[in-house]
């Protein structure tokens, strides 16, 4: 059982989050444990993203626990957040099928790929757009992959979108089984 001894007024936001997105929220309590306060600290960044944006409405953000991750993103619609499923890769494209769909001409069905390597971090393929994708105003070379940090500027041809990371580096229950021993 959850928890819940809120601490602060973002809590209704959180537990908000939590109802809305059960197998996520389900994930981040075996992950993290009951603690309300851990499962918030990664949530939260997921309800501040849209304030974070700097140089563009668009963004994504990136959570992991250590071993699970998943995505936020308010793409193609900046006034609702899509939450992936959890995985360690997520296509986005114009097509339907993609993790992230980009309603627009210029991106491909099939553009890009987020992942997500444990210990390693985010990364980012092109997967042989035609218009391209950038980080950071520099164009990736198609099938080559490239880490991505917190900050981060993500051009999928034009559309322009800001990449965010949170989350936990080194999994609590990793860390006491390394002790335990």
């Amino acid at each position: 059982m959850l928890n819940l001894k809120p601490s602060h007024s973002s809590t209704g936001r959180a537990l908000n989050f939590l109802k809305q997105n059960p197998s996520i929220s389900q994930t981040l309590i075996a992950e993290v444990g009951e603690d309300f306060s851990r499962v918030s600290t990664l949530i939260q960044p997921i309800l501040d993203a849209p304030n974070r944006c700097e140089i563009s409405s668009y963004y994504i953000q990136a959570v992991t626990t250590g071993r699970a991750a998943f995505l936020t993103t308010n793409l193609p619609n900046m006034h609702q957040t899509h939450v992936t499923e959890i995985g360690s890769g997520w296509l986005i494209g114009r097509s339907p099928n993609c993790a992230i769909t980009v309603e627009e001409l210029s991106i491909s069905r099939c553009h890009a790929v987020i992942g997500h390597r444990p210990n390693h971090g985010f990364y980012i393929i092109d997967v042989g757009s035609s218009n391209g994708t950038f980080v950071n105003g520099r164009r990736l070379a198609t099938l080559k992959q490239r880490f991505l940090e917190d900050g981060d500027l993500i051009e999928l041809s034009h559309t322009r979108v800001e990449f965010f990371v949170a989350g936990i580096k080194d999994h609590p229950r990793m860390i006491e089984e390394t002790q335990a021993q």
